[in-house]
Formats: C-alpha cells, sequence, structure tokens
C-alpha cells in the first residue's frame, strides 16, 4: 500500500511539473490569429481511430487551433545601458488546441412576431418655414428692403426666394441710383439619383449719367438714363448615384437675357458638362466639353452671333511623389480653330508644407454685354463683342503653417487677345447726355502677372483673408495704354465672433488709379484710392438682430472711374426679423 501511495505522489508531481512548463512556454507569445476549424466527421472519425490506438479517450469532434501571428522580440540590449549586444528574435510558432463545446460554435437567430400597422403618408407634410425680414435706412436718403424665405418639403426639396431693392441719393441731383430684384433657388432630390439645381433671377439697375454734367443745368432725367435689366434662368445636375462612384459629372444649362442702353440686347445659352473618371492607382481622366452662343443687337441694329465650342480632355496620375496633368483644349471661336495645351506639375516638398504648381492653360471667354457692365456701369452699347482669350503660363507657390495659417503667391506670363479695356468718350454733348465709356477690344497683348494670397482662420471665430494683385504690360499692339485697368489691387477682409451674439465685419480696398484720356485727350492717371469699411450685427433675441453698415469710412471720396466720383462716409443701420 505505502508503494502504491508512493506511485500516486511521483505521477502527481511529474504532472505538475509538465504544466508548468507547458503553461511558460505559451507565454512566450501573444496569441492574435484565432482560426476555429470544423472537421468534417470523416475525418474526425479517421482521426479520433488514430487516436484511439495510443489513448482510450475520444477527441472531440470541434477543435479550435490558436495561432500565434506575432513574432516577439527582445529589446535591443544595445539601448538598454548603451551596452554592445545583438538582438534576439523569437521565430518560432506556438500550435495550441483547446476543446469547445459543439453548442458554442452556432446559434440560432429567432425573430421575435411582427405585427403589422396601418400607417399613413402626408403628401403635404413641410418643415417649418424660414423667414428673414433685412430693413435699414441711413445717410443721403439710402434705404435697403430684402425678404428671404426658405421651405423644405416633401422628399427633402428646398425652395428659396429673395426680394430685395436699395436705393441712394448723392450730392448731385443725378447722382442716385435705385436696384431691385427678385430670385428664386430650388433643390430636388431624385431618391438617391442626383440633385436638380434650379436659379431664377431678375435683376433692374436704375442710373443717370452725372459725369462732367454741372448741377445747376436742367434737363430731363431721360437723356441721363443708364438703366441695365438682366434675367436668367439656369439647371445644374448633380450626380449622386452610388452605383459607380468613380464617375462624376455635373452638366450645367444658363441662358440669360440682358439689355443695356438704346435698347441694345444680349441672348446668351450655355451647356456645359465637366466630366471625371477616377481610375484605381491614383489615374484620373477629365473629358471636360462646353458650348456657347451668343446673340447680341449691336449699334448697327443687326444681330451679332458668336458660338464658342470647347473640349477639355486631359489625364491625371501620381509618379514620382507628384501629380501631373497631362492634356490640350481644342477649342472653335465660330469658324477658327485653336489648340492650346492644358498641363500642370504639383510637387509638394518632403517633410515641409511647401507645395509647387507648374502649368500651361488656356481660358476662353464669349464675352457678353452683361459682363461688360459689370466692369464697367457707364460704358455706352458697344459697337460688337469679340471672344477673349487669355493664355497664361503660371507658377504657383502654396504654404501652410499649422492648421490656421496659409499663403502664396503666383507668377504668370500671359498673352491676351481681344481684351476688353474702356476709355471716355471724347463728346461736344455731355452737358445733354452726360459721360459715357468706349469698350475697346486689344487685339493683341502680352503681361506679367503677380498675385499673393494670406489667410489664417482661428476656429469659427476669426478669419483674415488678404488678395494682391500686379499686372504690367510689356507690350500691347493697337491701344496706346491699356485703357481702364487697374495696376495695383489689394483686398484685405475680416470676420470675427468676439460672443455668440456679436458678429464684427470689416474690409479694407486699395488700387493704384488706372490710365485713361483727360479732356485734352492726353493720357494721365488717376489718383490711388483706399476705401476702408465695416459692418456690425448684434443679437438681441431669437428672433430680433440690429446691424450697422459704415463705407469710405476716411470720407474721402474717391474715383474708380474718372468723373464719376463716390460718395463720402455713409452709414446704414436698421434691423433684421426672423421667424418660422
Amino acid at each position: 500500500m505505502k508503494l502504491f501511495y508512493k506511485f500516486i505522489l511521483l505521477l502527481s508531481f511529474f504532472i505538475i511539473i509538465s504544466d508548468v512548463t507547458v503553461n511558460a512556454q505559451r507565454r512566450r507569445g501573444k496569441a492574435k490569429k484565432v482560426v476555429v476549424k470544423k472537421k468534417a466527421k470523416k475525418i474526425s472519425n479517421l482521426n479520433s481511430s488514430n487516436q484511439s490506438k495510443s489513448n482510450n479517450d475520444s477527441v472531440p469532434e470541434k477543435v479550435v487551433t490558436i495561432l500565434s501571428a506575432f513574432k516577439p522580440q527582445l529589446k535591443n540590449l544595445a539601448k538598454i545601458d548603451f551596452a554592445t549586444a545583438s538582438e534576439r528574435n523569437d521565430t518560432g510558432s506556438i500550435k495550441v488546441e483547446y476543446q469547445v463545446p459543439s453548442q458554442n460554435l452556432s446559434f440560432q437567430y429567432q425573430p421575435i412576431a411582427l405585427v403589422p400597422r396601418s400607417f399613413k403618408y402626408d403628401s403635404f407634410n413641410t418643415s417649418a418655414a424660414i423667414t428673414n425680414v433685412k430693413v435699414g435706412y441711413g445717410n443721403f436718403f439710402h434705404y435697403l428692403i430684402d425678404l428671404y424665405y426658405n421651405v423644405t418639403g416633401k422628399n427633402n426639396n428646398t425652395h428659396s426666394f429673395n426680394i430685395n431693392t436699395e436705393s441712394i441719393e448723392g450730392t448731385h441731383h443725378l447722382q442716385k441710383y435705385k436696384d431691385w430684384g427678385v430670385g428664386y433657388i430650388g433643390d430636388y432630390v431624385f431618391s438617391n439619383q442626383g440633385h436638380l439645381l434650379t436659379n431664377l433671377y431678375f435683376k433692374e439697375s436704375n442710373r443717370f449719367r452725372f459725369g462732367l454734367v454741372p448741377d445747376t443745368i436742367i434737363y430731363p432725367s431721360s437723356n441721363y438714363k443708364q438703366n441695365s435689366y438682366l434675367s436668367g434662368i439656369s439647371f445644374s445636375w448633380l450626380n449622386a448615384h452610388h452605383s459607380n462612384r468613380n464617375l462624376h459629372m455635373s452638366p450645367n444649362l444658363v441662358f440669360e437675357y440682358f439689355e443695356g442702353i438704346k435698347g441694345r440686347n444680349n441672348h446668351w445659352l450655355q451647356l456645359s458638362n465637366p466630366l471625371l473618371i477616377d481610375i484605381n492607382n491614383g489615374i484620373k481622366v477629365n473629358l471636360d466639353v462646353s458650348y456657347s452662343i451668343n446673340t447680341y443687337n449691336n449699334l448697327n441694329s443687326e444681330n451679332q452671333t458668336n458660338s464658342l465650342l470647347k473640349f477639355d480632355p486631359a489625364i491625371r496620375f501620381n509618379k514620382l511623389n507628384s501629380v501631373f496633368k497631362i492634356g490640350f483644349s481644342p477649342v472653335l471661336m465660330n469658324k477658327d480653330f485653336k489648340l492650346f495645351p492644358n498641363v500642370e506639375f504639383k510637387k509638394s516638398l518632403k517633410d515641409t508644407n511647401i507645395t509647387f504648381v507648374l502649368g500651361w492653360r488656356a481660358n476662353v471667354n464669349n464675352t457678353q454685354y452683361a459682363n461688360l457692365v459689370a466692369q464697367n456701369p457707364w460704358i455706352d452699347a458697344p459697337e460688337k463683342l469679340a471672344m477673349t482669350t487669355k493664355d497664361s503660363k503660371y507658377l504657383e507657390v502654396n504654404m501652410t503653417s499649422g492648421k490656421r495659417l496659409s499663403y502664396g503667391f503666383s507668377f504668370s506670363l500671359d498673352d491676351y487677345e481681344n481684351l476688353p479695356l474702356f476709355n471716355k468718350i471724347m463728346s461736344n454733348n455731355r452737358n445733354t447726355s452726360g459721360l459715357l465709356y468706349q469698350t475697346a477690344f486689344e487685339k493683341k497683348a502680352s503681361t506679367i502677372q503677380f498675385d499673393a494670397n494670406l489667410r489664417y482662420q482661428f476656429s469659427d471665430v476669426l478669419l483674415v483673408s488678404n488678395k494682391f494683385k500686379y499686372i504690367q504690360f510689356n507690350s500691347i499692339q493697337v491701344n496706346a495704354k491699356p485703357w481702364g485697368i487697374l495696376p495695383i489691387e489689394l483686398n484685405s477682409q475680416i470676420s470675427w465672433l468676439p460672443s455668440k451674439k456679436l458678429i464684427i465685419n470689416g474690409g479694407i480696398q486699395y488700387w493704384s488709379g488706372a490710365t485713361l484720356y483727360n479732356e485734352s485727350s492726353l493720357p494721365y492717371d488717376l489718383n490711388n484710392a483706399l476705401n476702408i469699411n465695416a459692418e456690425l450685427h448684434y443679437k438681441l433675441t431669437s428672433k430680433w438682430n440690429i446691424w450697422i453698415k459704415g463705407d469710405n469710412l476716411l470720407d474721402k471720396p474717391y474715383e474708380r472711374w474718372a468723373d464719376y466720383p463716390s460718395l463720402g462716409v455713409q452709414f446704414i443701420a436698421g434691423i433684421v426679423y426672423s421667424f418660422k
């Protein structure tokens, strides 16, 4: 009996020692990969039959095998106490098998019983509409009224309506204007296919030509009318279909009608379709196309039609840690065909926040009468409209400093064809009709242009943006000077939110005077101009806001166009009422 107890004691000691050794080996590696194998009955039976020869216990059919995918290694001893030693890697893998009960390998899902309920959909259900009413009044009999209405209806379709009017009178009896307009913006959602954006607008501008007209002379106001009317409609489709995320397209249709002085009008229609195909491996293909037709009723009561068809095929790919864009732009202007390059190289310097962009491209503009009036509101109806081409070779450098500050500059060599210039019409009947400017399309001109920008943003509290532009004409073929072009422009804007209720906006505009004719038909430069403006909004309640705006705070009248001086310091204040 004592011999039997000694045998039992030695066997227990051997089992304990073996178990400690196996556990020590298991702790060497951290298991990451778990493989669950469900062995077939035939294979498991075969394995069990083979093992039964050496062991009478049965082996379960379901076995979980854990393989170590992590290769543990000791710290490099050379890093410890700076002693010289070589690292030791553990290249062996440990295989451990665990027995898992069969009932824990699969679980049966039993859904609960569903009770049908009736549901009625309200097709007229809409979210609360938002309405804003903004009114203001200031010096020079300046008043402003702006009504805005926004509502979201069925299928999340959004509709926005806007009506506004503004009027001001100056020191001269003809120095006054009155503008008013209406607009509609709609966003129609078509299931998961995309969005249809619509824009319908109309604007009327009433001005009088007071340049070089004595305030003591009284003629009918109709002699000096400088009215204009602009109406248009546009449709844009935004593709949101998820079946093909590599295809991005946004077709656009725009139609505008503009009427200026003497009943001269302009019809403009444009069709465009930016198309981007995103291929794997960072390769993108552009297949942009645009077409526009412009019909102008000129001074000779003859209709002039300009048509422009432009393709912009290009391929963009990543190579050598850089972005390459290679393409070309075939353009058909009326019956003239031209081919322009469209290439670009973009490189970000390693371990820096500096990006270089080097490229060569051309922009072709089917000039509209409305665009010319937007540049100079005092022009006479042009004799003809010409398409403007800008062929640009440029270099851009962009830099960032953290997440708040970004700045950069660009340098370009530009070649223009049919660049619009503006100069005074030397006429003897200015007292009876006012001063008018003529539009002269420069046939060929080459320039050097330098642009710089700086932007700083601190969360949603502070935003500062600055833009600088300098242009120098190296050659000009027809005109003696680049009439009406500003050599230097500086624009700075700031938006500050000191508190949740207060918003402060400000701006500074500076430019050097353009070159024009004087009364002796000799060229001269206008004085440089500096304009400072500021605007303040304060929230009284959830519905009421007050605002005040000041323009030309230095109280120094300036002239963007000769003999049309601006007013002195202008203030206007009012309220905004918002309700649902």
